[in-house]
């Protein structure tokens, strides 16, 4: 196939890497994803992808900045509803759509790595720990949460629920079991908050 070359504004052509690149992770897995293979998709040379991203460890980094920033976004827009107690907020956060099985692969590829794994967890935690922090907050000023600890108390469940999802993600198990453990740290951790309103 004869790759024909078209020129894009640099950063549109470094967030395109990270798009094929995240759909390919979430496909094969990191382990089993080319760079060759994501030029391939995008119908460009390799050598334009070393260009932007130094190894493919550096394009997995990127995906996962995305990634959080789409969560920051998401826990963001639930801040900003002014319906409801933090608690009804917190509820909203947990009941978002679940689907393992989108990160299945990816999780299995990376859960071998500590350093990668260390990079996902802070990525995916600090990035929205004064969110978190000031929803606590909220629920103590509104009566629907008691937490003396709000900022460690976010770390916390932050840190916690990014050292264990990858964990469910990754497992054999049916979709239904992982949606019961999901739930069953739902619960412990609104326990952990001492939430006042009846679950």
């Amino acid at each position: 196939m004869k790759i024909v070359r078209v020129t894009k504004p640099v950063e549109e052509r470094k967030q395109e890497i990270i798009d094929i690149a995240r759909e390919m992770f979430l496909e094969n897995g990191f382990e089993k994803t080319q760079v060759a293979s994501i030029s391939k998709r995008m119908n460009v040379a390799s050598g334009l992808i070393f260009h932007y991203f130094k190894t493919k460890t550096d394009i997995l980094y990127a995906v996962f900045e995305k990634i959080a920033e789409e969560r920051l976004d998401f826990l963001r827009k639930i801040l900003e509803n002014e319906n409801g107690t933090a608690l009804d907020r917190i509820n909203l956060l947990f009941a978002r759509e679940l689907n393992f099985g989108m990160y299945e692969k990816l999780a299995v590829s990376i859960s071998t790595d500590p350093a990668i794994n260390e990079y996902f967890r802070h990525k995916n935690s600090d990035a929205v720990t004064s969110l978190i922090t000031a929803l606590i907050e909220q629920g103590n000023d509104d009566g629907s949460l008691q937490c003396k600890y709000p900022k460690e108390t976010a770390i916390f469940i932050l840190y916690g629920m990014g050292g264990v999802m990858p964990l469910i993600a990754a497992s054999n198990e049916p979709e239904t079991d992982k949606l019961e453990k999901y739930n069953s740290f739902k619960e412990m951790i609104i326990r952990l908050l001492d939430a006042k309103a009846t679950q």
